[in-house]
């Protein structure tokens, strides 16, 4: 579905990404593992058309979108919950939601977004309950909810996840982590993760990178990463076993 080869990015002259190859299958969730710094968020924008790219190519569904602006990738099928949420505060929760079909809406449209609408909130009961609540006063996990199923209201065929869990309270990551492999089982959507917390998202991907200094250095199944003693020594500690269960 996604196919990156020999991707370099810079931020004036520093180098950020070096020749970055990675691919995502239909239907996969894929883990994107690293200290902070290693240009994981970076990857993400590049990927969507945020950051412009130095060289290399992105292809999406057998198609180079190197040159595209952001909105076409969107039509095209990607979407991104960018790191913090990046939710429209002052706004209602179901005015968010609304602009999160801003690329494809028009006004012959309008029942397919009522029934998309209505769909999210039968995923998220409880953006449901607070539809008509300013975005803003919800807590930090029920906006990193907002931020996901706002995402989904673009109809994306791959969605691009940010830290996720940054910023939430520990009893609700989760949850959220719970949401994140519901969509796949429902949607057979893909997922490229990107998150700090490395013991629940090689939990639920299939497949795990590492980057390192803008750089891949591990590529394998997520079940050779957990027994992988360097992976476990730098992002794993001892107490993989003590997560709950996903």
């Amino acid at each position: 579905m996604l196919i990156l080869r020999g991707l370099d990015v810079y931020y004036g002259s520093l180098h950020i990404l070096k020749k970055v190859t990675l691919h995502v299958n239909e239907g996969e969730i894929v883990a994107i593992l690293g200290a902070n710094g290693a240009g994981k968020s970076t990857l993400l924008k590049s990927i969507i058309g945020l950051v412009k790219m130095a060289s290399g190519s992105i292809l999406f569904q057998g198609r180079e979108i190197n040159s595209l602006p952001v909105e076409k990738r969107v039509r095209l099928g990607l979407s991104l919950v960018p790191e913090g949420k990046g939710i429209f505060k002052p706004l209602t929760v179901e005015d968010n939601l609304l602009l999160g079909a801003y690329s494809w809406y028009n006004f012959n449209h309008k029942g397919e977004v009522k029934a998309l609408l209505e769909e999210i909130y039968g995923l998220f009961p409880v953006l449901a309950e607070k539809r008509h609540q300013l975005a803003g006063i919800l807590s930090g996990g029920q906006q990193q909810i907002l931020a996901i199923a706002r995402a989904l209201m673009a109809k994306p065929k791959l969605l691009l996840l940010d830290e996720p869990s940054m910023g939430i309270a520990p009893n609700l990551v989760l949850e959220i982590f719970q949401h994140i492999k519901k969509l796949r089982e429902l949607y057979n959507m893909s997922v490229l993760l990107v998150e700090q917390n490395a013991k629940l998202s090689l939990k639920i991907s299939d497949r795990v990178y590492v980057l390192e200094t803008g750089k891949i250095i591990f590529e394998g199944d997520s079940k050779s990463a957990m027994e992988n003693p360097e992976i476990q020594r730098a992002y794993l500690g001892r107490d993989l076993d003590r997560e709950v269960p996903l």
